[in-house]
């Protein structure tokens, strides 16, 4: 099972360097996409920070949302149940990966979903990240 970061998921709706990369991993995948509530917040606030750097109009943003919103509404993502106890726990831990790799807590918190997820792949655009998964005896794929 593919898990993407956030900064990998948004190359789904936005053109950006690496996106025709994240669709092939994604269509090689017959499963839905693990997406929970973290990539949600970060996925639209990104696309709506978007409209106040002036970079793309607030119709723009919403119809991208929307068509998010369809997909996961057709099934193309799960909500994976994480123990959020576990997920606390098993963070807390790669923190003391910090000191080596630069990790900042939401990338910290990615790495940890994807290993309750039990993830074959952690497809990122972040180098640092990417070492963490690593790291944490994930398989990484950097993108862009």
């Amino acid at each position: 099972m593919l898990y993407l970061d956030t900064s990998a998921f948004i190359k789904l709706y936005l053109v950006e360097n690496g996106s025709e990369e994240v669709h092939r991993l994604v269509a090689s995948q017959p499963d839905p996409l693990p997406l929970w509530y973290l990539t949600e917040v970060e996925f639209s606030n990104t696309v709506r920070f978007k409209v106040f750097l002036t970079e793309m109009k607030s119709a723009a943003a919403e119809q991208i949302i929307s068509l998010f919103l369809d997909r996961k509404g057709k099934g193309q993502y799960f909500a994976p149940a994480l123990d959020p106890v576990i997920l606390q726990e098993l963070s807390f831990r790669m923190t003391t990966r910090t000191p080596r790799l630069g990790c900042r807590a939401l990338e910290i918190l990615h790495v940890a979903a994807a290993r309750l997820c039990d993830a074959d792949l952690f497809v990122t655009a972040d180098k640092r990240q990417a070492k963490l998964a690593e790291a944490e005896g994930l398989a990484a794929h950097l993108v862009g």
